[in-house]
């Protein structure tokens, strides 16, 4: 029998797993104090649904884990969450605009494995659907601006427009296969500047093109620069509007008072049915795997729902953040119980009233004092009471603060007015 661990798959220790939680209700209280509530999708989906050219496109398509049931249906596990949102709104026709809603969940994708990918994660996502304004994308900003801060993290908020990027291929005279060049100009970070050219190339663009496609791709400076070189270049409509867009969103995020966001005219995000802004979050320290991301998305839904629903979303990686914290707790339990040469009817009535107020474990294993004190040391558990026949007889419990070291001997309700 196997019980080796799969390889893009991981088993979280409680140290582990108690900081993705924080992290997680970090997240969640923010996404609720911004009007976001939550549902859940299905991680199981018809293959019909993630295969449809209003999915995640040709390349997160290879990805996909394909299966049968026992019906010969084609079925495949959720590669993302956006596109199962896509089945609950058609399941929910009666729902209010805007919705604002989040999900937590599992997402599996059967790609490369390597230390910043993995097969099977916990995506957090968020959107607003049925909102045109850009002060849809300013809520999505924001957010991600408030939670990094909340989580001490520096970070820097690149931004760019899919408008943009046609524009650009407008420019360079590029009529067919757009989502394929943009796909490629999304690999810019991962495989460089001579890696593109040579895939351009191969994908039949003159060498003419390629170098009008990097005069704009290469253009340097802050915000209100990059912007004015592209209004010099980018004169399509779709540049154009691209153009217009960032600027409003830049406007509007003085509101906020927002100051990470960068413009970045490589930024391309892979997926294909983005059709406005779009944004990534990185570390201003370590860049190997964006933090956060996301963008505008009008069309996805026109097919399941009859009509276009203009939307927004976002997304946290949750691996990708905790990747670069450091765990600090190695349990939840707040007090540990030691009994001493003492029956259960004397100390479990003590733990329960415990348990009505903090996280409470106890000695299950009936060791001593110094082995028990040694194992509630390494899990970090701040406080232990140590309870023998002396202190039952007196009514009270001893307790060590096992941070300081310090022992006080009290009465159970001492102990609640001191932690």
């Amino acid at each position: 029998m196997e019980t080796e661990t799969l390889k893009g798959t991981k088993n979280y220790t409680p140290e582990e797993q108690i900081l993705r939680e924080k992290i997680i209700k970090i997240i969640k209280d923010i996404l609720e104090r911004y009007g976001f509530n939550p549902i859940e999708t299905p991680i199981l989906q018809p293959y019909s649904l993630l295969s449809s050219k209003y999915g995640g496109g040709e390349e997160i398509l290879k990805e996909c884990y394909k299966l049968k049931d026992r019906g010969n249906r084609k079925l495949g596990l959720r590669y993302e969450l956006t596109i199962t949102l896509a089945q609950y709104l058609n399941e929910n026709p009666s729902i209010k605009l805007p919705f604002k809603r989040y999900e937590i969940g599992k997402i599996f994708r059967d790609g490369p494995i390597k230390k910043t990918r993995a097969r099977e994660f916990t995506q957090i996502d968020f959107d607003i659907i049925g909102a045109k304004s850009e002060l849809a994308e300013l809520e999505i900003l924001s957010i991600f601006e408030m939670v990094f801060k909340k989580l001490n993290l520096d970070v820097k908020i690149q931004l760019n427009n899919r408008k943009i990027l046609l524009g650009l291929l407008e420019y360079a005279g590029v009529k067919k296969g757009q989502n394929s060049i943009i796909l490629t100009i999304d690999k810019l970070e991962k495989i460089g500047e001579e890696g593109v050219k040579k895939e351009l190339i191969e994908k039949d663009l003159k060498r003419e093109q390629i170098e009008k496609i990097f005069n704009v791709l290469e253009i340097k400076g802050n915000n209100e620069k990059i912007l004015s070189e592209l209004k010099e270049i980018l004169k399509t409509k779709n540049g154009r509007e691209g153009i217009e867009e960032l600027e409003k969103i830049l406007e509007l995020s003085k509101n906020y008072n927002l100051k990470n966001i960068i413009l970045v005219t490589t930024l391309a995000r892979g997926l294909s049915y983005y059709t406005g802004p779009i944004f990534e979050v990185f570390s201003q320290e370590k860049t190997s795997s964006s933090l956060a991301a996301g963008g505008r998305y009008d069309k996805l839904f026109s097919k399941f729902v009859g009509k276009d629903l203009p939307s927004v979303g976002g997304s946290f990686g949750l691996d990708a953040i905790s990747s670069i914290l450091k765990t600090e707790k190695k349990s939840k339990v707040y007090i540990y119980l030691i009994p001493v040469g003492i029956s259960e009817d004397k100390f479990l009535p003590i733990v329960k009233k415990l348990r009505e107020k903090y996280n409470t474990d106890f000695d299950l294993l009936g060791r001593g004092i110094s082995k028990n004190l040694e194992f509630a040391d390494k899990n970090n558990i701040p406080y232990c009471i140590i309870i023998g026949k002396q202190e039952i007889k007196s009514n009270k419990v001893k307790l060590k603060n096992m941070k300081t070291g310090e022992e006080k001997i009290l009465g159970l309700e001492e102990i609640f007015e001191l932690i």
